[in-house]
């Protein structure tokens, strides 16, 4: 029974958080260790609740019918994505997340929710900080971003905009 209101309060604080919130925050919360948290979203996400893990913390998915959703597929290098994320934000978008076809894996989603130039930077630098790679280094740089804005006009200038620097994939 504490695994299930442990749960059902991290779902709660989910639901009424306006930024994401890390596991380390939630284990130090239950006094659990990180692992059972991300067990804990594991189960809620079999349960059918949108929690999105992004490179800041979890977040609910957001379902809000203002904005419109469009999924755009991209090839660059590692030195265009800045340039990319940059695009996609200056035109009012917000890049909801990468997505890359692995031979072996299948579709491979990872959440980003970048909005901002700053949100970028950040992601950038933790990947260098990490030493790691982007996932669409798995797959030559080719990969899916869904992208979201106000409108499908906002939708279509990002996509014109990503065109025009050849960071879209035809």
């Amino acid at each position: 029974m504490e695994a299930e209101i442990r749960r059902a309060t991290l779902l709660s604080n989910l639901k009424e958080a306006n930024e994401p919130i890390i596991a380390r925050s939630f284990a130090e919360q239950f006094d659990v260790s990180r692992q059972v948290i991300v067990g804990d979203i594991a189960l809620l996400r079999a349960e059918g609740q949108e929690i999105l893990s992004t490179t800041k913390g979890y977040v609910m998915r957001s379902n809000s019918s203002e904005r419109q959703e469009r999924r755009i597929v991209c090839q660059h290098t590692f030195e265009q994505t800045l340039e990319e994320l940059y695009l996609i934000v200056d035109h009012g978008g917000e890049v909801i997340d990468v997505i890359v076809e692995h031979p072996i894996y299948g579709e491979m989603v990872g959440g980003l929710n970048i909005s901002s130039r700053l949100e970028a930077n950040e992601f950038i630098q933790k990947i260098k900080n990490n030493k790691t790679t982007l996932l669409a280094e798995l797959t030559g740089g080719l990969h899916s971003h869904t992208i979201s804005a106000k409108d499908q006009l906002t939708l279509d200038q990002i996509v014109e905009a990503l065109k025009e620097k050849n960071l879209i994939y035809y």
